[in-house]
């Protein structure tokens, strides 16, 4: 089981506070799947980095009731400087 209760992300920048994730919450038994649509900058990486314990929430909770494998622990999965497109080339 991973759930996810009132989960809270935010990055302090020198711009200001970006919430990347506010109030995200759902459960998912052990053998669902999930699929996560969203546009650049949604925060889906950001959920899966929550989801595999490489970062933790600002507030809310994250609960693993089982081991997460690769690619989802994996956090070299993703260059952050570049596009969607080229992070799957």
């Amino acid at each position: 089981m991973i759930r996810l209760t009132d989960v809270r992300k935010v990055y302090h920048t020198r711009s200001g506070d970006n919430v990347v994730l506010d109030g995200v919450g759902f459960e998912l038994a052990m053998g669902e799947r999930l699929g996560v649509l969203g546009r650049n900058g949604a925060g889906k990486s950001t959920m899966v980095r929550l989801i595999s314990g490489a970062e933790r929430p600002t507030s809310g909770r994250v609960e693993r009731g089982m081991s997460v494998s690769w690619p989802l622990a994996f956090g070299g999965a993703f260059q952050p400087t570049l596009s969607g497109i080229d992070n799957i080339r």
